[in-house]
């Protein structure tokens, strides 16, 4: 067997292999900041392959009621909150995501208010 024939026989081996965990950066925006101990409201952590949105919720013991806007990537997650707040709760993650958790924004007097 030669060199080449062992790196392929490895390349194969390995990339049959599942990957144990994958990483993905968590972020929580507005009032959703409470919820993480991290002083930049942002945290990098380990994950089974098989984990959703709905599992990082739980795990951080997120309200539903209080998630205005779920971002994956910064591609909006829940585009049927729109229509009545239907969140995709079993979309599934992959290694290197960035998820952000943003809750309902603060009434400001006069900001994008219409004057007639």
């Amino acid at each position: 067997m030669t060199a080449i024939d062992r790196h392929i026989q490895f390349a194969s081996a390995t990339a049959a292999q599942p990957a144990d965990t994958i990483s993905i950066e968590v972020r929580f925006f507005t009032s959703l900041t409470k919820y993480t101990d991290s002083p930049r409201f942002a945290e990098r952590i380990e994950i089974p392959p098989d984990t959703t949105v709905g599992d990082l919720v739980e795990r951080y013991g997120l309200p539903i009621g209080g998630i205005s806007r779920i971002l994956c990537n910064g591609r909006d997650m829940n585009p049927g909150s729109y229509t009545g707040r239907a969140f995709d709760l079993g979309a599934s993650l992959s290694d290197g995501d960035v998820i952000a958790f943003t809750g309902p924004m603060p009434d400001i007097p006069g900001y994008c208010s219409a004057v007639l």
